[in-house]
């Protein structure tokens, strides 16, 4: 007589095969160093501010530089692709968390089996899904992001006689990494606040969310320090404020014409079919409809915003890289989609239930998996440490480099300091040029350029730096020849613009 496992041992044979499985796909395309793919320019940022104990752009990222300084500096490896295998990790985490959080919301009545596979299809749709499976492979914020809202939602819809003090931490924890948690907020409200609370839990879990919150003390602590990468120089009160405030983006909210509100209202929808599919769509939306009848209001109005909340911020943040913000509602989604094959199995016979069980589990993570391989592979991805290493190439030992834009700036200063840590070519933003504190840090390897107050903007900074150092006889170079350099003769030698010196 055959003895099959039992459910318990199906269960963690699942969640291995959960986690293995993405993970196995995630390292295979790992991106080798630094990159500029999959609007991941800020990769170069943040691995070089880990690297040297720094602060990278707002708003710090605490936790994250911290966790990455540790991994940035392992003796063997290159450091961003050892910072990308974070990413790998935390994405796999998410996949089998959202898994967890799915089977959270079949209903009572469904057979266990059922419940494990369809929720198993649709969190393997979303781990070889575009977007997800985007930022699994690169050292960038948003995977270990994912695994956070994950393991909150998973929390949220437990019966977990410890949610409130494991959400309160968790919740903390999001927000010692990134802000965009805060969008969440009405969903745990409305979640927690439907159970009476006792005063001892309510303590603890005050406790354990404000405990993370003291990783913040990093930024002022290391900008003492006076590191390279000190993105607003957060050791005073403001340069705090300004810092994690995000105040230099705060521009992008509703950056668009009333015109364009349609365009980006299209983009959700656009990125929604490209990550689950026709099909997977119609499943996740058949999903939605089905848990009006057998979910509490609560719960239902929950998930709900806990989906348009992320997608709403995703549209209103005209950034470039805004769609990313789209990834905690296809997380949401996914379990809508869940939701959906199971409701779907329940209207056939027990042998058509298992063979669409079966054909939910191969062919839509399958479909996903074949479909973005290629275009996700990043494994021989150098064009951006390439640029670099062809810039350092083409500069004098102590030249000094003028950049235009994140995706220079970041591979040059990764290239600087991580690449080349004994080169004496100094690095400098124009863009960033304009703040106080950015220029304070460069007129102190300048001692030769006039106080802030004498040249307010950022035309003049630029030309002071230009031609001071001309006139020590530094040789200056450009990444870009445009209308801020037509002042100046230059000469095209490729990777770079050389400024000869000022027009007559």
């Amino acid at each position: 007589m055959i003895k099959y496992p039992s459910i318990a041992a199906r269960k963690r044979l699942l969640v291995m095969l959960l986690f293995f499985i993405p993970l196995a796909m995630y390292v295979r395309t790992l991106a080798p160093s630094i990159t500029w793919t999959n609007e991941s320019a800020d990769s170069g940022d943040l691995v070089t501010a880990a690297f040297t104990g720094g602060i990278p752009h707002p708003t710090g990222y605490p936790l994250y530089t911290m966790v990455a300084s540790v991994l940035a500096r392992l003796p063997f490896g290159e450091p961003a692709q050892n910072v990308a295998f974070f990413s790998a990790l935390g994405a796999a985490a998410a996949v089998v968390l959202t898994y967890s959080a799915a089977r959270a919301v079949m209903p009572a009545d469904l057979r266990p089996e059922v419940s494990m596979l369809a929720a198993a299809a649709a969190a393997l749709t979303l781990a070889f899904a575009p977007l997800f499976w985007a930022q699994a492979n690169v050292a960038e914020l948003y995977a270990p992001n994912a695994l956070l809202v994950a393991a909150l939602l998973a929390v949220l819809l437990s019966q977990n006689p410890h949610r409130l003090e494991l959400a309160a931490l968790i919740f903390g924890v999001g927000l010692a990494h990134h802000l965009s948690i805060l969008l969440f907020a009405p969903t745990v409200a409305l979640l927690l606040s439907a159970h009476s609370w006792r005063r001892e839990q309510i303590a603890r879990a005050a406790i354990l969310f404000f405990v993370p919150l003291l990783f913040y003390l990093y930024l002022p602590i290391r900008a003492a320090a006076q590191p390279p990468v000190n993105w607003g120089d957060p050791k005073t009160l403001a340069g705090f404020l300004w810092t994690v405030s995000a105040a230099p983006y705060r521009v992008y909210f509703f950056d668009f014409q009333l015109g364009d509100a349609a365009a980006r209202l299209a983009m959700l929808s656009n990125y929604l079919f490209r990550q689950f599919a026709v099909w997977g769509v119609a499943l996740g939306l058949w999903g939605l409809v089905r848990m009006f009848s057998g979910e509490t209001r609560r719960r239902l109005a929950a998930l709900i915003l806990a989906f348009f909340l992320p997608a709403g911020y995703a549209i209103a943040y005209a950034s470039r890289n805004s769609f990313v913000y789209l990834l905690p509602a296809f997380i949401v989604f996914a379990l809508w989609l869940a939701r959906g094959i199971a409701e779907l199995t329940r209207m056939l016979p027990v042998h058509g239930s298992r063979v669409a069980l079966i054909a939910a589990v191969i062919l839509l993570p399958g479909f996903n998996l074949a479909a973005n391989f290629s275009a996700l592979d990043l494994s021989r991805d150098h064009q951006a440490i390439d640029y670099a290493a062809a810039v350092f190439r083409a500069a004098p030992r102590d030249a000094l480099i003028v950049t235009d834009g994140d995706a220079h700036l970041f591979a040059l200063w990764y290239y600087r300091y991580v690449r080349a840590p004994d080169a004496r070519v100094a690095v400098v933003s124009r863009e960033m040029l304009q703040y106080d504190w950015y220029y304070d840090q460069v007129q102190r390897t300048m001692p030769e350029l006039p106080d802030k107050s004498l040249v307010p903007s950022l035309a003049q900074r630029l030309q002071e730096v230009i031609e001071q150092n001309l006139r020590r006889g530094r040789a200056v170079y450009a990444t870009t020849q445009d209308e801020w350099f037509t002042a100046y003769s230059m000469k095209n030698l490729g990777a770079l613009y050389q400024i000869v010196g000022r027009l007559q």
